[in-house]
């Protein structure tokens, strides 16, 4: 089993790979992110299973997704994540807010077992 610190540094690359996938438009590199019935909540829409996310990430293009100040703890083969989100178009912010995420350590890695993420109320 990977110390803490291992199971963390793999985490932050999961989050970071989640952006770029999303950014770059790989719907389905992003949905394979998730675990196979893995969840996505979005300004009250919850995408499930793997068809529902290709669908949202075929969706969104030409954002750039910047995570920031991540706080991870890992018990196990499963952890928390909390951190901020930013969205850029171009050079504009377009959303903030916060993500809440449940983890589950697979046997190819880390993937998101729930990602919910609430908009900053001035969104």
């Amino acid at each position: 089993m990977d110390s803490t610190t291992e199971a963390r540094d793999e985490i932050l690359q999961l989050l970071y790979r989640y952006n770029h996938a999303i950014d770059s438009g790989d719907a389905a590199g992003w949905a394979a992110l998730f675990t196979d019935d893995g969840v996505f909540e979005v300004a009250g829409q919850v995408m499930s299973g793997r068809e529902a996310l290709v669908g949202f990430a075929s969706s969104v293009h030409g954002l750039r997704h910047v995570v920031a100040n991540p706080v991870v703890d890992v018990v196990g083969n499963t952890a928390t994540v909390r951190a901020y989100l930013f969205v850029f178009a171009g050079t504009t912010m377009s959303v903030s807010g916060s993500y809440e995420d449940q983890l589950v350590r697979q046997p190819d890695g880390w993937r998101f077992a729930k990602r919910s993420f609430a908009p900053d109320s001035a969104s």
